[in-house]
Order: C-alpha cells, then sequence, then structure tokens
C-alpha cells in the first residue's frame, strides 16, 4: 500500500468513527425528547379538534377519534364550586373511574388545585410514572363549556430501550466501520494505483526514458494518461530527431572541416615553395583554382542556410517548362560530351504547388550530376502521372558498385568520384539542397541502382 493510499484510507476511517459516534450521542441525547415532542404534538391535534366541536357531537365522536390516535379520552362535568378544596379530591376520582371504565387503572394520577385554577385559559400538560408497569401517561386536560377533558397516551420507558439499540449500534457500528475501511482501501486503490503508475512514468519520461501506460479507468485520469502518453510519443520523437540533428551536424562539421582544410593546406604549401623560390609557373595557378573550389565550397553553404531559413512562397508551377528550361541550360555541357538524351514526357499539364527557384534548383542538381557521372554517355529522363502524383524519374549509367551506400548520395559532401576531384565532383552539396528542398515541399524521393544504371526518383504532388 503507497503512502498516499495509507493516508486517505486512515482519514476516511477516523471520519466514518468519528461521525458514527456522534450520531449514537446525539441518538441518546434527543430521541426520548424526539419521542415526547411528537406524543405532544398528538394530544395538541386531539384537543384542536376538540376545541372546534360541539359537544354533542364530540361525545358520540370520541371512540373514533380515541381509535384512530390510539388514545383514551374521559371527560366530566364540572359544577360551580369545583375549585373548592373538597372537590378536588371528587374530580381526581371521578376522572380515575372514568379511566378505569376505558380499562385503564393507574397507580398514580392526579390533578392539583392550581392546574385548575388555570384550566380556562389553556390546556395543561402532565405526564405520570405508572412505576412498576413500566410506562407513563402524558396527559392533557382541557376545558370545553362545562366539562373537564382528560386526553391520555402511553409512553414507553424507553431509556433501556435506546441503551440497548445502542449498544447494538456500536456493535453494528464496529463491524461497519472495518466493512468501509476494506472498502475504501479497494476503491483508493483503483484510484491511487493509476496516479502511482503515472509518476512513475513521468519519473521515466524526465530520465529521457521515453514510454507509455495503459491506464484504463473511464475517468479524467484515464484522460490524464492519454495525454502523457501523447506527450511521450510525441517528446521522444523531438528528441529522436534532435540526436540524428546533432549526429548530422557533427558529421557536417567533420566533412566541412576536411573540404575546407585540404585546399586551405595545398595554398599553404604551394605559398611556401614560392616564397622558396620553388614555382615552376603552376604554383600561381594551384593557389587561384583552390581558392575558387574554397570560395564555391562557402557560397554553397551559404545559399543553403540562407535557403532552409527563408519563407517559401507557393505558386502554381508547370514541371514540364521547368524542366525544359534545365535541359537547355546544359545543351552545350550535353553536345560537349556526346551524351545521348531520351527524354519522354507525357503530353498533360503538369502542374503543382512549389516556388520555380526550389523546382530550377532540383532540376539543374540532378541533370548535372546525370551529366557528370553518366557511364554509357546516356542519360533517360521520363516525367509521367502515377497514382494522381507527377513522376520524375533520370537514369544514367554507373560503372562502380555503390550499393551499400546508397542512402549516403544525400548526405553533404559526399561524392560518388572516390577520388573526390572537385573537376569531377564539384562541392558534395548540391543532392543534400535537393533533399532539403523536398522534404520542405512534402515531395517523395529515393534513389535506386539496377542494371548498371542508378535512377533518382522524385514524387510530386499535383495540383488538382
Amino acid at each position: 500500500m503507497t503512502k498516499l493510499n495509507k493516508k486517505l484510507s486512515i482519514s476516511i476511517s477516523i471520519v466514518v468513527v468519528v461521525v458514527y459516534v456522534m450520531s449514537i450521542a446525539i441518538n441518546s441525547m434527543f430521541i426520548h425528547r424526539y419521542y415526547l415532542h411528537e406524543k405532544r404534538n398528538i394530544l395538541d391535534n386531539i384537543a384542536d379538534e376538540i376545541k372546534h366541536k360541539d359537544i354533542n357531537r364530540l361525545k358520540s365522536d370520541i371512540d373514533s377519534i380515541e381509535e384512530k390516535n390510539n388514545t383514551d379520552i374521559v371527560y366530566i362535568e364540572l359544577n360551580k364550586d369545583y375549585k373548592d378544596k373538597g372537590n378536588i379530591d371528587k374530580i381526581n376520582n371521578d376522572l380515575l373511574n372514568a379511566f378505569w371504565k376505558k380499562g385503564l387503572s393507574l397507580n398514580k394520577f392526579w390533578i392539583e388545585e392550581d392546574s385548575l385554577k388555570n384550566i380556562d385559559n389553556k390546556s395543561i400538560n402532565k405526564i405520570y410514572n405508572q412505576g412498576k408497569t413500566k410506562y407513563s401517561l402524558l396527559v392533557k386536560f382541557m376545558k370545553k363549556d362545562n366539562y373537564l377533558f382528560a386526553i391520555s397516551i402511553p409512553i414507553e420507558h424507553s431509556e433501556e430501550t435506546i441503551s440497548i439499540v445502542n449498544r447494538f449500534n456500536i456493535i453494528m457500528g464496529i463491524f461497519s466501520v472495518i466493512i468501509i475501511t476494506i472498502l475504501i482501501f479497494i476503491l483508493s486503490n483503483r484510484i491511487i494505483r493509476p496516479m502511482e503508475k503515472l509518476k512513475l512514468l513521468s519519473k521515466d519520461i524526465s530520465e529521457l526514458n521515453f514510454r507509455t501506460e495503459s491506464i484504463k479507468t473511464n475517468d479524467e485520469i484515464e484522460e490524464l494518461a492519454y495525454s502523457i502518453n501523447i506527450m511521450s510519443v510525441k517528446l521522444e520523437k523531438a528528441h529522436n530527431e534532435l540526436n540524428k540533428r546533432n549526429k548530422n551536424l557533427k558529421s557536417f562539421i567533420s566533412d566541412a572541416s576536411h573540404e575546407m582544410k585540404t585546399p586551405i593546406a595545398l595554398i599553404k604549401a604551394y605559398a611556401i615553395g614560392m616564397k622558396d623560390g620553388l614555382d615552376d609557373g603552376t604554383y600561381t595557378d594551384t593557389i587561384i583554382e583552390q581558392a575558387e573550389n574554397m570560395a564555391n565550397t562557402i557560397n554553397t553553404l551559404l545559399y543553403w542556410a540562407k535557403y532552409e531559413k527563408r519563407e517559401v512562397n507557393l505558386h502554381p508551377v508547370d514541371l514540364k517548362e521547368r524542366l525544359y528550361k534545365s535541359l537547355n541550360n546544359y545543351e552545350l555541357l550535353i553536345d560537349k560530351g556526346s551524351i545521348s538524351v531520351k527524354c519522354s514526357v507525357e503530353d498533360r499539364d503538369f502542374v503543382i504547388s512549389s516556388d520555380k527557384d526550389s523546382i530550377d534548383i532540383v532540376f539543374n542538381n540532378l541533370i548535372s550530376n546525370a551529366i557528370k557521372y553518366t557511364s554509357n554517355n546516356e542519360i533517360e529522363i521520363n516525367l509521367f502521372e502515377e497514382n494522381e502524383n507527377v513522376v520524375l524519374s533520370i537514369k544514367n549509367g554507373i560503372d562502380y558498385d555503390m550499393e551499400d551506400d546508397i542512402e549516403n548520395i544525400w548526405k553533404p559532401f559526399y561524392v560518388l568520384e572516390k577520388s573526390r576531384s572537385k573537376e569531377l565532383s564539384g562541392t558534395g552539396l548540391g543532392l543534400t539542397i535537393v533533399r532539403t528542398i523536398l522534404e520542405e515541399n512534402n515531395f517523395g524521393y529515393r534513389v535506386e541502382i539496377c542494371d548498371g544504371m542508378i535512377e533518382f526518383y522524385i514524387i510530386f504532388i499535383k495540383v488538382i
């Protein structure tokens, strides 16, 4: 049992015990008084009924009133001198005889002279304890016309009964508290256990141990668990993405350092050679060439950083138009290399939502790579519609095996030419920029090698 569960169970149990003990105490103090209050109300109602009835009709209705209210009603006619001392005894005797005729043999019954003096103004209530008979008689005396009425109702001696009931209540209370405590533990455990699971889940998430917890309570706790699970999944995704970006950044910095280190070392070496007078006329050209390579690399890096930060404005772009424009840009290189270009474009409109500059960058990089690396002086370009999307396929021959690390082709500074010749390979950032553009526009892409051909496959989302 958890600390919270223990505290909750103990607290509720104490409250239950206190409330139960208080109820027994209140029951002992007030139940007898309440009992008398209810009996007096019965007599008051009967007195009010007698007060408003004609005396002759009242005499005939007394039996029904008695039966309805479980009471006994007696009356005597008073003479003019009923207040005299001698008549007090007679009045009491007459009332006792009247009760005796009703079947009530009273051990104690007496009305005092002072009470009779006030009988004209108000009714009088008296309680007569009948001793060993274990009951008392509550009597209301009232006068109507020239008659003295005594309305009686028996009162049980409830103290002993209440004491027995209270003892029984205490026994049942102890049993009830035990049962309630068990139920409280079970119910609180249903609440606390999911909370304990959520606590452990939150702790694991804080320690980067992303996981989910299945909690079914059909209440707000289940909703909270669902929200935390979603948070955990999203945090894990963001954490993995951040780790991936950090890893890529480290790799990028390493690659960039390598790319910059080589030309700097060459420039330094040739500069020292010039200082020592070893220049054969080619040192200056080499330094200029390496400086241009560094400038190209830096400009490409700056462009890439600038592109990733810029806001993309989407417009309808005709892919067929942009493809033909890119091919025209490389017409001289194609003719110079005696490269055969097979271009197949379906006769239909291919309009997507993007921007012209981004699409031009994609086409120019893919076409220029195909020109640089084709091994059979052939390039095959296809633009067609597939599953309501526009697909661009660019193939060229390749004369070395790179199937094992084909996915590395998208990484910064990765070049197909093993010698990493800048004349042939360029900066090695072109396909990285292409990937950035495609991912920003949610375009699909992949690269495959089959039968000595490398194929770039781009899936554009067509505007419907």
